[in-house]
């Protein structure tokens, strides 16, 4: 932690408690003492501001405090004087945030995707700078350090999500400078980029997505648009909640084609919902646990096989 007041690291404190309760240990130490997974920093302060920078630069999760009129936070942003619960579940969503490192999953191609919209819409590999996104009359910031899409003209998301494969769009990085007072103003609406990856689905082809080699592991469960999600699917993340999967294995469990797999695994990865392996399965598999009821309908109405069981 970096600049933080009495009050602020107190409730910090108290926060590391509540989960330990949890079976989720934090050790809290002083910015630059000793190595850290993830920042807790102050942005009012200069020591915060500092070591906020070191952890962009270092590609560090962080939880930035900012002054409580500043509207422009997500869930990587508390007030100052957040409450034990907000930095509870901020530390919570920070650890589980971090993308698993190559050590810990088979080999995975760090080619850039062909296309550059996809390319920087991926949160498997969160880049320092936004990045302003081109093509016709689309006009769009990428942040993906915040998970962010920031439309810059009202235009249709439908339309926008179907040029997204195109090879011509255009890619200018942008400074921090620039994005305050050249393109914040003029932002129409903001989207989650993880949600955007799985409404993508009707726009991409199987050869579009890279192909997963190695095992995966559901974080949290996706945002899916019921209409444009095809049934299998679910029992595809079912299992991958459950434990970490390789595609061809998970298909011979599941009877879900291993394409069907793969494209499910793919977008895991490309929108930051896959877990980290050495992260402990049960705190990955209750992130799902409220979805079996609607899984085991789905199973019943379409008589999938879900976990190795028949139904229908």
């Amino acid at each position: 932690m970096a600049g933080l007041e009495l009050l602020p690291a107190t409730r910090l404190k108290v926060a590391c408690s509540l989960l330990a309760a949890d079976r989720l240990t934090v050790r809290l130490i002083e910015w630059g003492a000793e190595p850290a997974t993830l920042l807790v920093a102050d942005e009012t302060s200069d020591a915060g501001r500092t070591a906020i920078q070191s952890a962009r630069k270092a590609r560090l999760p962080a939880i930035r405090l900012i002054a409580a009129n500043d509207s422009s936070g997500t869930m990587h942003v508390l007030p100052r004087l957040a409450t034990v619960r907000e930095f509870a579940d901020a530390l919570r969503f920070g650890l589980q945030d971090r993308p698993p490192s190559l050590t810990e999953t088979s080999p995975y191609s760090d080619a850039p995707l062909p296309q550059p919209f996809l390319e920087h819409l991926r949160l498997d590999r969160r880049r320092d700078l936004r990045v302003l996104l081109e093509q016709g009359l689309f006009r769009v910031v990428s942040d993906t350090r915040e998970g962010k899409l920031h439309m810059l003209r009202r235009m249709p998301l439908d339309e926008l999500l179907e040029r997204a494969p195109k090879s011509d769009w255009r890619v200018t990085e942008i400074s921090d400078g620039e994005w305050e007072s050249l393109y914040r103003p003029d932002v129409t609406r903001t989207y989650a980029i993880e949600t955007l990856w799985w409404r993508l689905l009707p726009h991409l082809s199987r050869d579009e997505l890279p192909r997963v080699t190695g095992m995966v592991r559901l974080r949290t469960w996706p945002d899916l648009d019921a209409g444009a999600t095809p049934a299998a699917w679910p029992l595809v993340l079912a299992y991958c909640s459950s434990q970490p999967w390789r595609a061809d294995a998970l298909a011979a469990a599941s009877d879900v084609p291993e394409e069907d797999v793969q494209q499910v695994m793919a977008l895991v990865r490309l929108s930051g919902l896959e877990a980290s392996l050495s992260y402990p399965a049960a705190k990955v598999r209750g992130s799902a646990a409220h979805h079996a009821s609607t899984l085991l309908r789905m199973a019943k109405r379409f008589g999938l096989k879900l976990l190795g069981k028949a139904h229908g």
